[in-house]
């Protein structure tokens, strides 16, 4: 297992354009070490949970991030599971006009939460681990993590396309806890 440091503000790094993966270097012992260590780090995030991480996330200029698809366990609904995927060199290809409002965060800028507006819907390509290219086409939750990724790659930080005010985690528990109570009281 290879859980390395996450990169937080104000390293530079989170600034800048990252190096597109050659062809050649895909495949290579560099780029597999950096996908393992991209997995286990974000693997290894619970406080709060990592739905993707970009290599330069990890003191890494590449190109080369992973997302997490969240879904119900179907024999036992109280639990999650996930699917990982490897992007090299991911690039939206389309996205819709239609977009959303949701809240985000991100593992290098800590206890800091604010409404993004995303495309509501992408279609993506990219290189999987094995270089083999793969096209795919996501909206919802995935659609907003790999658009945040994508940035990532880009040296935009989401803090950048906040709407609105910033939020702590602890502002954001107690806002959940309200909406929960009105859903119960309503």
């Amino acid at each position: 297992m290879s859980v390395v440091p996450i990169v937080t503000i104000p390293n530079e790094i989170l600034n800048k354009p990252t190096e597109k993966v050659g062809v050649a270097e895909v495949t290579s012992g560099e780029i597999k070490q950096l996908i393992q260590n991209l997995l286990d780090t974000v693997l290894a995030a619970k406080d709060p949970i990592g739905a993707g991480l970009a290599a330069p996330q990890i003191g890494v200029s590449k190109r080369v991030c992973v997302v997490r698809r969240f879904y119900q366990n179907p024999e036992n609904p109280d639990e999650d599971l996930t699917k990982e995927y490897v992007l090299i060199n991911p690039k939206i290809i389309s996205s819709s006009d239609e977009t959303v409002l949701g809240i985000e965060g991100c593992l290098s800028v800590p206890d800091t939460y604010g409404n993004v507006e995303r495309a509501k819907k992408i279609k993506i390509k990219a290189l999987n681990e094995k270089g083999e290219p793969i096209r795919m086409s996501e909206s919802g939750f995935m659609a907003r993590v790999i658009q945040h990724e994508i940035d990532h790659l880009d040296g935009i930080l989401f803090t950048t396309k906040i709407t609105g005010k910033t939020y702590t985690e602890a502002e954001l528990d107690e806002i959940n806890k309200e909406k929960e109570a009105e859903l119960v009281e309503g």
